[in-house]
């Protein structure tokens, strides 16, 4: 686990999803720039509600689920790299880490960054093109890491995306999120 966690209170902040619809319990990693990536966890619980209705005598985390795990890990990730971009052009301090953004995340400047830009974008899981191999079960603990591919001119960013429980792949493939920026 990161030592370096983002108060409860700013991590909200970051997202536009509130419980029940949030579907990341944790960013555990972030590298900024060509190599990026954004690495979260979403623990699965007994009491998550749309356990109960699928597969009632086997519950499983459907793969719908999974697909908004993976779509707001995507745009967490997004939304990091925009808030590094805009931090370095008004202080000249590049952020590559999550322990960099640890550093300097209640920082006014860094909180009114933040606000803002959440504010200027929307967004939306726009495409899918996954593979399921395995299922996540409650008590387990998904682990997801997202990569930008590419992005477009029209608004889409394609993400590389992998799912895991453990060592064992659960699901990968792409996901293309739309973001647009008011």
């Amino acid at each position: 686990m990161s030592k370096y966690i983002i108060p409860a209170k700013i991590f909200l902040a970051m997202g536009g999803w509130r419980p029940p619809l949030s579907m990341v319990d944790q960013i555990k990693d972030y590298k900024y720039g060509e190599n990026g990536f954004i690495q979260v966890l979403k623990h699965v619980t007994y009491n998550d509600p749309y356990l109960a209705g699928h597969f009632p005598d086997d519950p499983i985390m459907p793969g719908a689920i999974i697909s908004e795990v993976f779509g707001q890990a995507s745009e967490y990730f997004s939304f990091l790299t925009d808030v590094c971009d805009i931090y370095y052009q008004q202080t000249g301090k590049i952020l590559k880490t999550l322990r960099d953004i640890h550093t300097c995340i209640s920082e006014p400047d860094m909180l009114e960054i933040m606000r803002t830009r959440r504010a200027q974008v929307r967004g939306v899981l726009a495409a899918q093109n996954l593979k399921f191999k395995h299922s996540a079960y409650p008590g387990d603990t998904i682990e997801v890491v997202s990569k930008l591919a590419f992005s477009d001119n029209n608004g889409f960013k394609h993400y590389s995306v992998t799912a895991n429980v453990g060592k064992r792949i659960i699901s990968q493939g792409t996901i293309i999120n739309f973001r647009d920026v008011l």
